[in-house]
């Protein structure tokens, strides 16, 4: 099955979301990335890149989870996991 344009989204603010929300609850990304439900191999790769390179796109079903995560849920989680 060949992959479309439409099946990927601009990595770029997905990175910033994570690394917001990173730095708002104190949580490290994998937790994030449970909590989404996204593979850590993405958000991983999202943020560290491969070979150097960060990725220009990640699959839309993994950015509309990671938009999803809501950000005083997080905190209390974060505050519970202390």
């Amino acid at each position: 099955m060949q992959e479309t344009n439409h099946h990927w989204v601009q990595a770029a603010p997905f990175r910033a979301l994570v690394l917001w929300l990173v730095e708002l609850t104190g949580l490290p990304w994998v937790v994030l990335a449970e909590q989404a439900e996204v593979p850590p191999a993405v958000v991983h790769r999202l943020l560290h890149g491969r070979g150097g390179r960060r990725p220009a796109r990640i699959p839309r079903d993994c950015a509309a989870r990671l938009l999803a995560l809501d950000g005083h849920a997080l905190t209390h989680l974060a505050r519970q996991r202390r």
